[in-house]
C-alpha cells in the first residue's frame, strides 16, 4: 500500500478521535482551553499509533495477499494470518481467494482446450502456425516442421526460416487479409515435395494464422490426369486419322477400283476394331479401379487351368511358329477368380508373343513364393526391357521406345489392366527383365488353404 494513503488515513482516524474525546472534555468540564488542546494531540497521537499498527499490519496481510495470487499462488494459508477480529478485512482476503480459485480453474481448462486444439489439428494433417505482424511464431502444431522438413530448433520468425515462399506470403498478408501460394521444397532423400500455403488475417486480434498442407499427391494425380488425356488423345488419334484418310481416298473414286477399294476398306475396319478394343478396356480398366468389377473367389487347381490355356492360344502361337513352354513346380491350388485369371494371362501371353522373335520360346513357370502365395511366370526371348521403361510399364497407355517405333500397335493398356486385377485378387505383379535378354512378367496368387 502507498506510503501516502497509509498515513493519510492514519491522520484522519486519529484526528477523528482527538477531535470527539477533546469535544466531550470541554462541555462537561471546565478545563482551560490550553489543557484541552493538550489532550487532543496527546490523543491524536496515541490513536495514531494504535491505528497505524492496526491497519498497516492488516492491509499489510492483504497486499501479501494480493502479491502471492499475482505470482500464481492461491493458497487459503495467507486468510488466517489476519486478525479474528477483523471481519472485514477477513471477507475481503475470502473474496480475493476465492476469485483467485475461480481464475486458477479457468487457467486450467484454457490450458487443456489448448492441449485439445492442438491435438486437433494435428490429426487434420494440416500444418497451422500464428504468427504476429512481424512474423514472430507464437503457437505452432508438430505437422507445420513435418511438412516443411523442418529441424525441431528451427527459428522463431518466419523471415528466418529460410523458405523465400514463406517470406513472400507473409509480406503479402500485410496488404491482403488472404494469401497463397503453392511451392516445391526438396527433402532430406532428395525427393520434392509441393506445398499449399494459406495465411489469413485474425478478425479479432493482430495476429496472423498460417495453414500448410503437402499437396503432393493431388500434384500427381493432376500430372497423371493430364497424361492420361494427353496419351488418350494421341492413341484415338492414329486411328482416327487412318480411318479418316482411307474413307477420303475411297469418296474421291477409290471405290471404283475393287482391289484397293478392298485394301482401304480393310485399313479402315482394322482401325474400327482397334478403337474398338481401345473403348473396351478403358471401360474394363476404370470398373477394375472403382471396384465395380465382381470377382467370384473360388478354388482352382492353377496346374490344369494353365494347361488347358496352352492349348487354346496354339492358333496365335503358331502364326509366328512360337512354342509356349509349361514347367510347373508349384503346390497346391490358388484361391482367385477364374475369368480374372484367364484375362491375366490372356494379357502376358499376347504381349510375349507380340515381341519374340519368330520361332522363339515362351515358357510359363510356377513356383511356390511361400505358402500363402503361388508365382506364375511368363518368360520370352525378346528384346528386353530398359530400367528406365521397367518404371512405367504398368501405366496407362505406356508403350516402350522399341514398341512405339516398330508397326506393334498396342493400346497400352494390357498391363495396367494385369496390375490391377492381380491387385484385386490380393496379389503382387512385377517384372523381370535386361536389354537384348528378355523379359519374365510375374504375379503372384493367394494359396487357398492361407
Amino acid at each position: 500500500m502507498p506510503n501516502r494513503f497509509r498515513v493519510f488515513i492514519t491522520i484522519f482516524i486519529s484526528m477523528g478521535v482527538g477531535f470527539a474525546i477533546s469535544f466531550l472534555m470541554s462541555i462537561n468540564s471546565n478545563l482551560p482551553l490550553s489543557l484541552t488542546a493538550l489532550i487532543f494531540f496527546i490523543t491524536v497521537l496515541i490513536v495514531s499509533t494504535i491505528s497505524n499498527s492496526f491497519i498497516y499490519k492488516n492491509i499489510s496481510t492483504l497486499e501479501n495477499l494480493t502479491s502471492q495470487i499475482a505470482k500464481g499462488s492461491t493458497k487459503k494459508k495467507f486468510i488466517k494470518a489476519l486478525k479474528d477480529d477483523s471481519s472485514d478485512y477477513r471477507n475481503v482476503a475470502t473474496s480475493i481467494s476465492e476469485i483467485s480459485e475461480s481464475l486458477k480453474k479457468n487457467i486450467n481448462l484454457i490450458g487443456k482446450q489448448r492441449d485439445q486444439f492442438g491435438s486437433v489439428l494435428d490429426d487434420l494433417g494440416e500444418g497451422v502456425v500464428v504468427t504476429d505482424n512481424n512474423g514472430n511464431i507464437t503457437f505452432e502444431n508438430e505437422q507445420f516442421s513435418q511438412i516443411l522438413n523442418l529441424e525441431s530448433d528451427h527459428s522463431e520468425n518466419l523471415k528466418d526460416i529460410g523458405i523465400k515462399s514463406l517470406e513472400y506470403l507473409h509480406r503479402r498478408s500485410k496488404k491482403k487479409k488472404r494469401a497463397d501460394i503453392e511451392f516445391e521444397i526438396e527433402l532430406s532423400d532428395k525427393s520434392t515435395r509441393w506445398v499449399l500455403a494459406t495465411i489469413n488475417k485474425s478478425k479479432n486480434t493482430s495476429e496472423n494464422i498460417l495453414v500448410v498442407h503437402d499437396i503432393t499427391q493431388l500434384r500427381s494425380l493432376d500430372s497423371m490426369r493430364r497424361d492420361f488425356i494427353s496419351n488418350l488423345s494421341h492413341e484415338l488419334r492414329t486411328p482416327v486419322s487412318v480411318i479418316r484418310a482411307n474413307s477420303e481416298t475411297l469418296i474421291d473414286g477409290a471405290i471404283e477400283d475393287k482391289i484397293q477399294a478392298r485394301i482401304f476398306a480393310k485399313a479402315i475396319l482394322h482401325n474400327a476394331e482397334r478403337l474398338s478394343d481401345m473403348v473396351s478396356s478403358l471401360l474394363d480398366l476404370s470398373r477394375i479401379e472403382y471396384g465395380e468389377l465382381k470377382l467370384n473367389f473360388e478354388e482352382i487347381n492353377l496346374d490344369s487351368f494353365i494347361q488347358n490355356y496352352i492349348q487354346s492360344v496354339a492358333n496365335l502361337s503358331k502364326k509366328k511358329e512360337i512354342n509356349i513352354i509349361y514347367k510347373p513346380e508349384h503346390k497346391g491350388t490358388v484361391n482367385a477368380d477364374l475369368q480374372a485369371i484367364e484375362r491375366i494371362m490372356n494379357n502376358l501371353i499376347d504381349n510375349a508373343i507380340k515381341y519374340s522373335e519368330n520361332g522363339s520360346d515362351i515358357t510359363i513357370l510356377t513356383s511356390n513364393e511361400s505358402d500363402d502365395y503361388i508365382k506364375v511366370m511368363v518368360k520370352d526371348t525378346g528384346e528386353g526391357i530398359s530400367d528406365e521403361d521397367k518404371n512405367h510399364i504398368f501405366s496407362r497407355f505406356y508403350r516402350t521406345a522399341s514398341a512405339r517405333a516398330t508397326d506393334n500397335q498396342g493400346s497400352g493398356l494390357g498391363l495396367a489392366i494385369v496390375k490391377h486385377l492381380v491387385n484385386n485378387l490380393n496379389g503382387e505383379v512385377g517384372i523381370e527383365s535386361k536389354p537384348q535378354e528378355g523379359s519374365i512378367f510375374w504375379f503372384t496368387l493367394p494359396n487357398h488353404m492361407s
